[in-house]
C-alpha cells in the first residue's frame, strides 16, 4: 500500500511545504500543479465534489474505491481492509 497526500494547485508550493514540515509528516506530499490528478479522478467519482480535504482510495486497479470529503476513520480502515484483501 502507498500513502500520498496531494496537494491542490490552489495552494502556494511553499505553503504546501511549511504545512508538511510543521505537521512533520513523513508520506510524500505531492503538488498536483495545473490540477490534472484531481480533474482525472473528480470526474469517475459518483459524487463530484469541489470540497477540500478530501480523502480518496485508489484500488489497485487504479479504480476509485473510496472519495469522501468528510473523513471517516471506520470507513477509511473498512475500504483499505478490503483492497488490501482482509489483511
Amino acid at each position: 500500500m502507498v500513502v500520498w497526500a496531494i496537494a491542490s494547485e490552489e495552494n502556494n508550493i511553499d505553503d504546501v511545504v511549511r504545512f508538511a514540515e510543521g505537521f512533520e509528516l513523513t508520506l510524500p506530499v505531492l503538488y498536483d500543479e495545473g490540477g490534472r490528478v484531481h480533474a482525472d479522478y473528480v470526474t469517475q467519482s459518483e459524487v463530484p465534489s469541489a470540497a477540500y480535504p478530501e480523502e480518496w482510495i485508489i484500488g489497485t486497479d487504479g479504480v476509485i474505491v473510496y472519495h469522501a470529503a468528510n473523513y471517516d476513520h471506520d470507513a477509511v480502515v473498512d475500504v483499505i481492509e478490503a483492497e488490501l484483501g482482509g489483511q
